[in-house]
């Protein structure tokens, strides 16, 4: 679970991530690509790919538990 700052944008219909915290570090989203909602059984997710500049993440929202998930984390680099 991480610490998730969002913001409300007219036309998107979910608020969405501008910052997150995660291991002690803040990481300021600059750009969010995709995003889709996921249904698993009854819970819906908003899942957000984002990046930071340097770091792609991926997010994960419960829109039942209103919790944050961090799913993963690349430099976009081959590993």
């Amino acid at each position: 679970k991480v610490d998730v700052a969002t913001i409300s944008r007219k036309g998107v219909g979910v608020d969405v991530p501008i910052k997150m915290q995660w291991r002690n570090k803040t990481y300021r989203i600059n750009k969010i690509g995709l995003r889709h909602p996921l249904r698993e059984g009854r819970v819906l997710y908003h899942i957000f790919e984002c990046s930071d500049g340097n770091l792609d993440f991926r997010l994960r929202y419960n829109t039942e538990n209103l919790q944050w998930t961090l799913e993963s984390i690349t430099d976009g680099l081959p590993s």
